[in-house]
């Protein structure tokens, strides 16, 4: 990779980031040493990039600094269609159609060679699906709604032994691994509540909006699993 190459890449992540990232973690991403991710850093900003960190609390992008036009690799390519192809797949309706959308306006502006491609990728997926889910086919949609509006949610559900369970939860992301599960932080017990989606019964969103910051409790959620920081970011 040239060190052109390499400084578009080092825009793109931290574009992709929402909060500081360790410089460890990104010259892992770009496979150069610490002091030549300092040197990156430190030319970017000379050209213009206002990027706001220093060594040992992680950078962050600020808004402001237009990237140039990007082609996609055929490797990228390939991602975008299986990533969209498995959304589709599933029984959140609005995602499905969210999905459609994405990809077409992503066609729009693509060279006819890679639009091409786009629609003839050889990768493919098929799921089971989630029936206890469609059976209440708008759970996993409020269940986003919520969290992006950090309003609270009332959860009944099948716990230990199949009791069912009420709870009051700030909910903070929907983590997938085979099958769809809810986490939530629950202010009352001070824990927090990864829970199976197709063991809500009944989801009630409330215009109570919680406090706390998501992304903080996301991340301490994610140590807790031993989840790594470019898994969260």
């Amino acid at each position: 990779m040239s060190r052109t190459e390499r400084l578009i890449v080092l825009l793109q992540y931290l574009r992709q980031r929402r909060y500081p990232v360790s410089g460890k973690l990104l010259a892992g991403d770009l496979n150069v040493s610490l002091r030549t991710l300092y040197r990156d850093i430190a030319l970017l900003n000379s050209q213009g990039a206002n990027i706001e960190g220093e060594p040992g609390l992680g950078y962050t992008l600020r808004p402001g600094f237009m990237l140039p036009p990007l082609m996609f690799t055929m490797d990228e390519i390939d991602a975008l269609v299986l990533g969209n192809k498995w959304v589709i797949e599933q029984n959140d309706v609005v995602l499905a159609k969210s999905a459609h959308s994405f990809i077409s306006k992503i066609a729009a502006v693509l060279p006819e060679e890679q639009r091409a491609q786009l629609y003839c990728s050889p990768m493919f997926v098929k799921t089971e699906g989630y029936s206890k889910v469609t059976d209440n086919n708008s759970i996993l949609s409020d269940i986003r709604k919520a969290i992006y509006h950090k309003e609270k949610i009332v959860i009944t559900f099948f716990g230990l032994n199949n009791v069912r369970t009420v709870k009051t939860t700030c909910p903070l992301s929907i983590f997938f691994n085979n099958e769809f599960f809810l986490v939530s932080w629950c202010e009352f017990s001070h824990e927090f509540i990864k829970l199976q989606v197709e063991k809500i019964e009944k989801l009630e969103v409330l215009s109570e909006k919680y406090i706390q910051d998501r992304i903080l409790l996301l991340k301490k959620w994610g140590e807790k699993e031993g989840l790594s920081e470019s898994y969260l970011s």
